[in-house]
């Protein structure tokens, strides 16, 4: 028998819905003690772009094989009339049925290159309108989440005001939209939690927010481990990297268990995604090593040996 849209979202939407991305307070006394010897556990999503492909349905099944807890799906652009996008219901409900099939859940849903004429994603008129029409997508999908990256083509610079004033005026109207549908857009960037601070409290919502990816911005930023506590609940959804490495990889840009005390710090017990690649070129095995590291690492407080 088919599965109604009304079953459907409260089958996706149950995981997200009972743990937030950043906990409450967790009380005292007894409650404090039971929090602390039952943790919550560690959601372990990934990119399908690591996984193979953007925008592939063959890439659930996979992140099922490997043990994946989610998947951050993208909603592609194509032009040629042929290819499948999320912009299609029909595809939107292949996708839907296929992580329930699977038992994975969409965690995310990434914004693919809309193409040069279309960027900077954040003040470009036609980017806007597609960036509107991904939060009713994400709805469709069960996910709460958008990932809208403004780096690369797309970086904004914080001492142009044109862009920013320009940027938050857009970010308003899409926040407007995004409360309507219990969606948050989630701001991948290349700028300080400062100037993050700074647009976000321009905008004034609580339905746009950061993606962060603190292995992007390191050489960015005078301090990378203070920067959780300055953004605080303003993370929304976190990547995690090595560059070309495993996680465990020693000589990298971050010391992921100091970076993972700091989320555990400000409260923080939502996805952490993958970004990986295979070093060793066997997809299933690097990806399985990957989320080991993370499940034990990000596991707070720490577990016995």
């Amino acid at each position: 028998m088919a599965m109604t849209r009304r079953e459907f979202l409260g089958a996706a939407g149950v995981a997200s819905a009972a743990i937030p991305a950043i906990a409450s307070a967790q009380g005292t006394g007894a409650a404090s003690a039971k929090a602390a010897a039952n943790p919550l556990p560690v959601r372990v999503g990934m990119t399908d772009w690591n996984l193979g492909q953007r925008g592939d349905i063959a890439k659930v099944a996979l992140a099922r094989e490997i043990g994946l807890d989610g998947i951050q799906v993208s909603l592609q652009f194509p032009t040629d009339g042929k290819t499948p996008t999320l912009r299609d219901p029909k595809t939107q409900e292949a996708f839907r049925r296929a992580a329930l099939d699977n038992g994975v859940q969409i965690c995310s849903l990434a914004i693919g290159s809309p193409g040069r004429s279309r960027l900077p994603l954040h003040t470009s008129p036609a980017a806007a309108i597609l960036l509107t029409e991904a939060v009713e997508v994400a709805h469709n999908l069960g996910t709460n989440n958008i990932l809208l990256p403004i780096l690369g083509d797309s970086h904004i610079d914080m001492t142009n005001q044109t862009q920013v004033d320009t940027f938050v005026a857009t970010m308003k109207e899409v926040a407007r939209y995004a409360e309507k549908f219990g969606v948050v857009v989630a701001v991948e960037d290349w700028i300080s939690a400062e100037d993050n601070i700074r647009l976000l409290d321009a905008i004034g919502s609580d339905h746009v927010a950061v993606y962060y990816d603190a292995h992007n911005i390191v050489p960015r930023v005078k301090d990378i481990y203070a920067e959780p506590k300055l953004l605080g609940t303003r993370i929304h959804q976190i990547h995690v990297k090595n560059a070309n490495m495993l996680l465990s990889t020693p000589g990298g840009k971050l010391d992921w268990p100091r970076m993972a005390q700091e989320f555990y710090e400000i409260g923080y017990r939502g996805w952490y995604v993958l970004e990986t690649n295979a070093p060793t070129k066997d997809i299933v095995a690097d990806t399985r090593a990957n989320i080991e590291y993370v499940k034990k690492t990000f596991r707070m407080p720490p577990q016995p040996a």
